[in-house]
């Protein structure tokens, strides 16, 4: 009697056990379905995120802040300057900007080299690149730099923002 009893116990510990792993399995499945991209989704990505980063360079050519900053994620920006301080928020950022661009007369050279674009899934890819820039400022100077940049690039209500930026000089 004692015998059946623990059996008993055993197949309902046991079909409990199993009704878990195959609970969490199917989950699993389920999240790794929504997540895979197919060949042709991660290309149309990686061209939507080439096409907001060449915005970017294109308003940063302009130096036209409206059109920079409408590229950028004001709820949730955060990121790393070139001198290794933190921008917090979205004003951090404005606040280093918006004086800089004021400062420049003329954008004598911006190029972009090693442009890579990795897309983590649907909503999340990363683009990091190397820099070459020559500016002309108002007071007549001229200061040429490089370096290198992360960005993050969110997708949200389908538009793809910049949520970080980390930029390094040479």
């Amino acid at each position: 009697m004692l015998y059946v009893a623990y059996q008993e116990l055993f197949i309902k510990k046991f079909k409990y056990v199993v009704l878990v792993v195959f609970t969490l399995l199917g989950l699993n499945a389920c999240s790794e379905r929504q997540q895979a991209l197919t060949p042709a989704q991660v290309r149309q990505i990686e061209t939507q995120i080439q096409q907001s980063f060449d915005a970017l360079v294109a308003a940063s050519e302009a130096l036209d802040t409206e059109r920079y900053f409408a590229l950028i994620d004001p709820d949730k920006f955060v990121g790393l300057n070139a001198d290794g301080s933190n921008w917090n928020s979205f004003a951090d950022l404005k606040a280093l900007i918006e004086p800089g661009f004021n400062a420049v007369a003329k954008i004598e050279s911006l190029t972009f080299s090693n442009v890579r674009i990795s897309v983590i899934d649907a909503n999340t890819a990363i683009l990091v690149n190397q820099y070459q820039q020559t500016v002309l400022l108002k007071d007549g100077t001229t200061h040429s730099g490089a370096g290198g940049g992360t960005q993050v690039w969110s997708k949200t209500s389908g538009e793809w923002l910049l949520v970080s930026i980390s930029a390094s000089g040479e």
